[in-house]
């Protein structure tokens, strides 16, 4: 073998190794990220996953919220088969709520009672995470701390974001089984997605770690926006709505930012209105609602007119002589189960 110049000799470079092995390490969020945007992309095109009575289910956005969550820790410190667990765990703990629909699809009126019930309920938080932390221990021997704070957070995110959209959920169950809704963000997270997107396009041009996990967490930044623009948005709604004497007000966000349909309540009138703030339709009051003043109280033995009123934020009533209509205002029309025709209770059965 020729000697070596002296001078020309150097310890082997550990740094490239090290640096590709890192990012070789965050190819499965890439991974995950593109394909659940591609995924969703189908979903669009060929229309939403459907359950009974045409409600919407949109397990994917908490799926990648998962992946988000996961990606913006610091994992420099762990070996793969913790960052798997990891993983693993915080989009499990971001879609485990959503378990409910094993057995909240049988009819119309159990889909409004027990979807986002219980499981969705800040009481099971804990209980979730506790569960997600044993599983790490018992399968990958993870200690400490940060699995269980990384399922309760995951399982706190599923609550909140189902919270803010129209759709609502059992916050307080089993104390009781009212939901509670904002609507400031719709049910379906386009916008999300897109946010990720352009996360998954961004990440191919940052090599070294730490630049990678800023960008990722730019994800997070950019959600944080624009949910504190919608909330912006919808509490002077809200409040311009009050100020109007309304008594009861209800919203619902557009699949885009900018625009809300609203629902207000005031006597014997309901109406329906619109405020876009990107002028592609006129805001103000599209069309009304008459309601007649009916006791709920006695239909509350009826299991779709309870499921209704328990579910709604406010219901329009109308009678109809020998029955009474219930409905919605928000999906007035739009989905069967949300706006029913039920008998009047007889008097003599009280």
């Amino acid at each position: 073998m020729p000697p070596v110049a002296k001078g020309l000799t150097s310890a082997p470079s550990t740094s490239g190794s090290v640096g590709k092995q890192a990012w070789l390490l965050t190819l499965p969020v890439e991974f995950a990220i593109i394909m659940s945007s591609a995924w969703d992309a189908y979903t669009i095109m060929e229309g939403p996953i459907q359950l009974p009575g045409d409600a919407p289910m949109d397990y994917m956005t908490h799926s990648l919220f998962g992946v988000a969550a996961y990606a913006a820790q610091d994992k420099s410190k762990l070996d793969v088969k913790t960052k798997i667990a990891l993983l693993a765990t915080s989009v499990g703990a971001n879609i485990i709520p959503d378990i409910d629909i094993q057995w909240a699809t049988k009819t119309n009126d159990s889909y409004l009672i027990y979807h986002r019930g219980i499981t969705h309920s800040f009481l099971m938080a804990p209980v979730w995470a506790g569960l997600f932390a044993l599983l790490a221990f018992l399968l990958v021997r993870a200690k400490g701390k940060r699995f269980f704070l990384t399922a309760l957070a995951g399982v706190l995110l599923h609550i909140v974001s189902d919270w803010t959209n129209p759709w609502g959920t059992g916050l307080l169950e089993p104390f009781t089984s009212r939901r509670y809704v904002s609507g400031f963000i719709p049910n379906k997270g386009y916008v999300f997605w897109c946010f990720a997107a352009a996360i998954a396009v961004l990440l191919p041009f940052f090599r070294m770690p730490k630049q990678r996990l800023r960008v990722l967490r730019g994800f997070w930044a950019l959600s944080a926006f624009y949910v504190l623009f919608q909330l912006g948005h919808a509490s002077y709604l809200y409040a311009d709505l009050k100020a109007q004497g309304y008594e009861h007000v209800a919203i619902r966000a557009d699949r885009w930012p900018g625009g809300f349909s609203y629902y207000a309540k005031k006597g014997g009138e309901i109406v329906e209105g619109r405020s876009d703030l990107r002028g592609r339709q006129p805001s103000g009051i599209v069309q009304e609602y008459r309601t007649d003043p009916v006791d709920l109280d006695p239909l509350m033995e009826n299991p779709s007119a309870r499921a209704l009123i328990l579910f709604a934020p406010f219901v329009g009533t109308q009678d109809l002589g020998d029955s009474v209509r219930l409905f919605d205002p928000r999906f007035a029309g739009r989905r069967g189960f949300l706006d029913i025709v039920v008998p009047k209770p007889n008097p003599s059965s009280n």
